[in-house]
This record gives structure tokens, C-alpha cells and sequence, in this order.
């Protein structure tokens, strides 16, 4: 699997799962007032009930492992191609 392959399967795979997840708290992190709420803290673990407590953390932990491939990928295969392969995907 090519340098791009692998970063698109891995970030397409990471926004179906922090999407999911983000559905299952009530949230469109397909909005980027929602992701970027949760990333500053605005949106909290407490701010839901305790049975939606855990799914709210796990979006969280994938947003924050999804910029980090964001920075491998342009690392590895540089701006350009990496560019192109976020444009791709679900969470811009």
C-alpha cells in the first residue's frame, strides 16, 4: 500500500468512527463549530448524561489521533499529496 493509500484509509476509517461516535452524543462533528468546541473544551463530559459520557470521550481521543496523522501524512508524503487526500475526506 502506497504512502497515500495508507493515509487515506486511515483518515477516512478515523472520520467514520469520530462521526459515529459524535452521533451517538447528539453531536455533527461534521460542523466545525462542533469539533472545534470540543477540542477548546467548550463541550464537556459533564454537560451529558453518564451513559453518553464515554462516547463523548472517544471522539475527542480520534480527533486528537487524526491531527496527528494529519502531521504524519504531510511529513511523509508532503503538503501537496497530503492536501489532496484531506480533501477527500468527511472532517475538513
Amino acid at each position: 500500500m502506497s504512502g497515500m493509500q495508507h493515509f487515506d484509509h486511515e483518515l477516512v476509517e478515523l472520520d467514520r468512527r469520530i462521526v459515529r461516535l459524535g452521533n451517538l452524543c447528539g453531536l455533527d462533528m461534521l460542523q466545525d463549530k462542533t469539533v472545534l468546541s470540543i477540542l477548546e473544551d467548550e463541550v464537556k463530559p459533564d454537560h451529558f448524561p453518564p451513559e453518553q459520557r464515554k462516547p463523548f470521550l472517544l471522539p475527542k481521543g480520534l480527533l486528537t489521533l487524526r491531527y496527528m496523522v494529519e502531521q504524519q501524512c504531510i511529513d511523509d508524503i508532503g503538503t501537496g499529496n497530503c492536501k489532496q487526500i484531506l480533501s477527500a475526506t468527511l472532517l475538513k
